[in-house]
C-alpha cells in the first residue's frame, strides 16, 4: 500500500496532492454514515472527471450494505484491510460538519476543505443499482376463504421465505365495504395496509410498483394481473388453480399442502 494521507489534516488538499505526486490507483476511504454516502458521491464523481488518468477506488465499512449502492463500491472491515491492496494513495475523508452555515452544503464543504475543488452539490446515485424488492402479499378471499386461504402454519412458512428471501412483504389487505371478517389479520404479519382507506385506484398504485404480487386468488391477485407481468405474480392455489382464471402464465403453488422451499425457489427465479 502507498501513502496514506489525511487531506483535512494536511496542508494541501487533495487535487493538490495527486497533481504533485501523479499517483495511477487512489483509494478514497470513506467511512461514514449512509447519508453522507449519498451526499458524497457528486465530489467524488467530479474529482474523477478532474483527474482522468487516475484510477479512483471508494472504500466503504463493510457489513451494513453500503458496498451494493454504487458500481465499484469495496468494503472494508478495518484499516487492516488497506494494507492488502496496491494503492499509491489512500485517502482517509473525513467529511466535516459545516453546521452553523447555510452557504455551503456539508458536500461543498468537503470539496472546499478536503478534495480541492470547486463545490459540487447533490443526492444522485447515478446508475445505481437499485432492485425493487417489495413484495404485495395477499392471504384472504372474500368469498369461500376455506377454500382458498392458507391456515396460519403455512402463510407464516411464506412469510419467512419472502423475508429470507431478501425481499419486503407487505399484506396488500384492505378491510373494504365488503370485508369478511374471518379474514382477520395473522399475528406475525408486521407490514399490512389495513388501516388505510380501501380505494381500488390505491391498491392499483401500490401493486403497479411492487416487484411481485403473490397471493390468493382475490380481488388483489386479478388486480396484479392489469398492473403487472405474469411473470410477477405467483399464484397460491388450493382447491382453484390457475387455468380457471386466466390463460397467461402465472407463477403457481400449491397449498395443499405447501412444501417448503416453493415460494423461495420462485422469488430467486424472478427475473
Amino acid at each position: 500500500m502507498g501513502i496514506v494521507i489525511e487531506p483535512l489534516r494536511q496542508d494541501k488538499k487533495l487535487a493538490e496532492i495527486i497533481r504533485e505526486q501523479a499517483p495511477k490507483r487512489v483509494l478514497l476511504f470513506f467511512w461514514h454514515g449512509l447519508g453522507d454516502l449519498v451526499m458524497f458521491m457528486d465530489p467524488f464523481r467530479r474529482l474523477r472527471e478532474l483527474h482522468p488518468g487516475v484510477h479512483f477506488d471508494l472504500g466503504v465499512v463493510k457489513g451494513i450494505g453500503q458496498e451494493q449502492l454504487y458500481p465499484g463500491t469495496i468494503g472494508f472491515t478495518t484499516d487492516a484491510d488497506l494494507d492488502k491492496l496496491d494503492y499509491d494513495i489512500v485517502a482517509k475523508i473525513h467529511f466535516p460538519m459545516s453546521e452553523g452555515q447555510e452557504e455551503f452544503t456539508k458536500g461543498e464543504y468537503c470539496c472546499l476543505h478536503e478534495l480541492g475543488i470547486e463545490p459540487v452539490a447533490g443526492h444522485s446515485i447515478g446508475a445505481c443499482a437499485t432492485p425493487n424488492r417489495l413484495v404485495a402479499v395477499h392471504y384472504n378471499i372474500t368469498c369461500l376463504p376455506a377454500s382458498c386461504n392458507p391456515d396460519e402454519e403455512t402463510a407464516r412458512k411464506i412469510w419467512d421465505e419472502i423475508l429470507e428471501a431478501g425481499f419486503i412483504p407487505l399484506e396488500s389487505h384492505f378491510c373494504h365495504t365488503f370485508h369478511n371478517p374471518v379474514n382477520k389479520k395473522f399475528d406475525f404479519v408486521d407490514a399490512t395496509v389495513r388501516r388505510c382507506r380501501p380505494q381500488v385506484d390505491t391498491l392499483a398504485g401500490l401493486l403497479k410498483h411492487s416487484r411481485a404480487f403473490i397471493g390468493v386468488v382475490s380481488g388483489n391477485f386479478h388486480v396484479a394481473m392489469s398492473v403487472l407481468p405474469p411473470s410477477n405474480i405467483l399464484l397460491l392455489e388450493k382447491d382453484f388453480t390457475a387455468p380457471m382464471f386466466t390463460k397467461l402464465p402465472v407463477g403457481r403453488c400449491s397449498i395443499k399442502p405447501y412444501v417448503e422451499g416453493g415460494v423461495s425457489k420462485w422469488l430467486k427465479d424472478l427475473q
